[in-house]
């Protein structure tokens, strides 16, 4: 799907737009409609081949018109053009949140900084204290966005890694020299953020799975590319590594390489006493060497007199030995949530209207939501006043009046200012279903 790929560019356009300093308005339509792709549950390449551009939320003509030329060239003349603007390095400083759009063209026209390495360098070296606007508390403050800017860099989102992973294993699966595969590591586990992707094979014709992999249009850098294992960087940024085992291994592998660690560790030790030996080729009576199991993943758990513990609960957590005590907790399932307690609309950020939200849930199979869009300091984000509320509580309740079997909470973001009072007053705020308080600004304020 091209959806994350055109939602990454429309998001660069705007970054550029803000260090140009261009019309708000328009940035805020480049990001509505990255936004929008993002989250689009749709191939965007469908939706071109049926005609239906202009239907998507926040696409006009113009942005239909760009749609269509990247979809049919696979670049955008406007985007190139953009870039050739502002270097690459310079748009990347935006990364760090204490580094605005005019902070940004500050460092890069008066310091040459155009990278973040560059970027270090200045503030280690007292560089941008005497420029205006700025001064010692902006050196650190920029020094310790920089700091979380790396630790933000080494792991990358699960919301981001599960469709990437996905769409690599379908590519995959659809060869008819795959076998089995499955993605595992701690994306396996569902982390809330993933190191790098991790996907195991089986198949007979392992050379036929590495040349495709390697081959896939997500890929940007082959790293390696051998036998029975190849690396790639993906145009995401993202590390994934393939690899075909062999059939009679697969469950022990897809075991060992989902972890975690720890709870490998704890699995070994109780392989140890009962005299077994366990790795990622399997089960082996620990005198004779001989293989006891390891074709798949269940047994490698029954031969310990365990029962299947799932992946979201392998962190040494305790979860083994609950499940020696037949004691593990059941996981939530999608078809068990019933609601969504935070929802936005197009009445602040969100890009939907509230009976679209209302029937999509319903689709779901949900009960009920709660719309809770920002309150009014939150003027970029278009914040709702008193008024307004009071306006969208109405069309609550009028929507309500119409839906079967659905309930629409009202609701508010409400934002917690600097001086530690609530956006809004106890009045309106009484009137809700769902009050969520938010800090948004006033984060490097004094803690006294």
């Amino acid at each position: 799907m091209k959806n994350l790929e055109l939602s990454r560019m429309f998001d660069q356009i705007a970054r550029i737009l803000k260090i140009k300093g261009e019309n708000p308005f328009k940035i805020r339509a480049y990001e509505k409609i990255a936004l929008v792709l993002e989250n689009l549950p749709i191939d965007i390449e469908i939706i071109y081949q049926q005609g239906g551009l202009n239907n998507i939320p926040g696409v006009g003509s113009a942005i239909a018109q760009k749609i269509e030329e990247f979809l049919t060239t696979g670049k955008l003349e406007y985007y190139e053009k953009l870039k050739e603007t502002i270097p690459s390095g310079v748009i990347e400083l935006l990364d760090i949140s204490e580094v605005g759009p005019k902070t940004a063209k500050l460092l890069y026209e008066e310091l040459g900084v155009d990278n973040m390495e560059k970027l270090e360098k200045a503030v280690r070296q007292h560089q941008i204290k005497d420029l205006p606007g700025m001064g010692e508390k902006s050196e650190t403050n920029i020094l310790r966005g920089i700091e979380l800017y790396k630790r933000r860099k080494e792991r990358v989102l699960l919301g981001t890694a599960l469709p990437l992973a996905e769409e690599i294993v379908e590519s995959l699966h659809q060869l008819k020299e795959t076998d089995k595969i499955s993605f595992a590591g701690s994306l396996r586990r569902k982390k809330e953020t993933i190191g790098d992707i991790d996907i195991l094979v089986t198949s007979q014709k392992p050379e036929k799975i590495m040349k495709t992999f390697t081959s896939l249009p997500q890929v940007r850098e082959i790293l390696a590319e051998g036998p029975t294992k190849s690396s790639v960087i993906t145009k995401d940024d993202i590390h994934v590594d393939v690899r075909v085992v062999e059939p009679i291994s697969f469950g022990a592998a897809l075991q060992y390489f989902t972890g975690s660690k720890a709870h490998n560790i704890k699995l070994r030790e109780l392989a140890i006493k009962r005299g077994l030996k366990i790795n990622e080729y399997g089960v082996f009576d620990s005198k004779t060497e001989q293989r006891v199991t390891g074709e798949e993943e269940e047994e490698v758990y029954t031969i310990l007199d365990l029962p299947f513990i799932p992946p979201e609960l392998r962190e040494d957590r305790g979860e083994i030995e609950a499940a020696l005590e037949n004691k593990l907790p059941r996981l939530v399932e999608y078809l068990q949530i019933k609601g969504d307690l935070h929802c936005h609309s197009q009445w602040s950020d969100g890009i939907h209207t509230i009976k679209q939200m209302a029937e999509a849930a319903k689709q779901k199979g949900y009960k009920y939501i709660a719309i809770t869009d920002h309150s009014q300091s939150l003027k970029f984000a278009g914040g709702l006043t008193e008024e307004r509320l009071q306006e969208q509580i109405e069309e609550i309740r009028k929507l309500n009046r119409e839906l079967d079997d659905f309930t629409v909470l009202t609701g508010i973001e409400v934002d917690i200012k600097t001086d530690g009072s609530l956006d809004f007053s106890d009045e309106i705020l009484s009137k809700l279903d769902v009050v969520i308080a938010a800090i948004h600004s006033g984060f490097k304020q004094e803690s006294k």
